[in-house]
């Protein structure tokens, strides 16, 4: 068992706080510790970004360990979403000098991370894009209203593959900076229940596998945020109706979404759900069945409605 990452599990999300500062004061010059967040201000040009507290009422006093399969897990629920995005980040540390963003309560609505973005802080920062641990599954890739194409491809050009999610800390973030992110798998599952596990391989190929992404970064790999055409309206991949409309003629684009997936005993089945954009449909559909994985979504049909400013 990593007694690292045992330790960051147990800690409450104040006592984590204040591990993480003093943490990054060995590693870093600048280290802002403010209400919501933790800033340090490393020399590599990408921002790491986790959350420091969990869904759990109680700390996992008691964590199970299984060899057969390298899972840990607790009673009370381990809290692996998100002490793995903090234990990862500091171990990426330990070769990359990246700038760092730990946020306060992320389940409760992303609070630290808008406090952030509110800040004055937030605007003179600058960075080629950030990186959030914050996933479940062993190696997604959920860039949600982040639709710069180029920026996808290169996080997913070896061993990530691209997943849809709902939200997170980096919804708030990235627009606020201008800057591309992407949301990283963490090897835990069943988040939000006391049955929620990690599988620590996986957690550590994951770490291995950013450190690649790092590694192959230079001064020319810097992405823009570029938001997805969804219920904000914005102009990303309006190419598709500027042969019919125009930008002002546009407010959502929004529809019935009907998903094809294959179930657990395989067998194919549809759900069908209102949103905004395919990603967010897709996204929705997930969350709500954890034990779908998107490689089981065979097919996303849409019946869309335009509808216009008033």
């Amino acid at each position: 068992m990593n007694k690292d990452f045992e330790k960051i599990c147990k800690m409450s999300q104040a006592g984590l706080k204040n591990y993480v500062k003093q943490k990054l004061q060995k590693t870093h010059h600048t280290v802002l510790s403010r209400d919501g967040y933790v800033y340090a201000q490393g020399k590599f040009p990408v921002l790491l970004m986790a959350h420091m507290d969990t869904v759990h009422e109680k700390l996992p006093d008691l964590i199970v360990y299984s060899k057969k399969n390298n899972k840990v897990s607790s009673p009370n629920g381990i809290g692996g979403d998100d002490r793995c995005g903090v234990y990862m980040i500091l171990k990426v540390l330990e070769k990359f000098n990246c700038s760092v963003l730990f946020c306060e309560d992320e389940e409760i609505g992303c609070v630290g991370a808008r406090k952030f973005a509110e800040s004055e802080l937030a605007r003179e920062l600058e960075f080629n894009y950030i990186i959030e641990f914050d996933r479940a599954n062993a190696n997604d890739a959920v860039f949600y209203e982040c639709a710069n194409d180029e920026f996808e491809a290169f996080i997913t050009k070896e061993f990530y593959k691209t997943n849809f999610g709902s939200y997170s800390d980096i919804c708030e973030v990235a627009p606020a900076l201008g800057c591309a992110a992407v949301n990283l798998s963490c090897g835990y599952y069943k988040q939000h229940t006391k049955e929620e596990y990690v599988i620590l391989s996986e957690m550590e190929r994951s770490i291995k596998e950013a450190c690649k992404i790092l590694e192959r970064t230079t001064e020319a790999d810097k992405f823009e945020y570029v938001e997805a055409l969804s219920r904000y309206g914005s102009l990303y991949s309006f190419n598709n109706y500027a042969d019919s409309y125009s930008y002002e003629d546009v407010k959502y684009d929004y529809g019935y979404y009907l998903i094809e997936y294959v179930n657990a005993d395989g067998a194919t089945e549809w759900y069908d759900t209102d949103a905004f954009t395919k990603e967010e449909a897709v996204g929705r559909f997930l969350m709500l069945h954890p034990d779908i994985s998107y490689g089981d979504v065979v097919d996303v049909c849409v019946d869309k409605e335009l509808y216009r400013y008033c």
